[in-house]
């Protein structure tokens, strides 16, 4: 799966304050606007105890191998302050979600030893 320049941008903005400003930003604000109108702001069912967008969030971190870089991009690297929702609606947004946890998935399927899968 591809992302697209603008899933780019959000998903960046999105995992930044997730590590640097504890799921507090614009972001967040519009996951939560588009996505999850009903999440509360804080405690248990809030976006920041909602782990859904980390197929989509992963596959930004793919190409990173070095744990040092990771950690650059996630926690140095500069917040985002403007992102804009990337998707034409929440169905959308759901889709591409979908298809990244299928991706995502079937890369930890693969990436098991053989044995371990076939205990599972």
């Amino acid at each position: 799966m591809k992302l697209t320049p603008d899933e780019v941008q959000f998903l960046t903005a999105l995992a930044r304050e997730q590590n640097q400003a504890g799921c507090r930003g614009p972001a967040h604000e519009l996951l939560r606007r588009h996505a999850y109108p009903e999440a509360p702001r804080t405690g248990p069912g809030s976006l920041a105890f909602a782990y859904e967008a980390v197929p989509l969030t992963s596959l930004l971190l793919d190409p990173i191998a070095d744990l040092q870089e990771m950690d650059d991009f996630l926690r140095k690297g500069e917040r985002l302050l403007e992102p804009r929702w990337p998707w034409a609606s929440a169905e959308d947004y759901r889709a591409r979600l979908a298809e990244a946890s299928r991706e995502w998935e079937a890369r930890r399927n693969n990436s098991q030893p053989s044995d371990a899968r076939s205990t599972a």
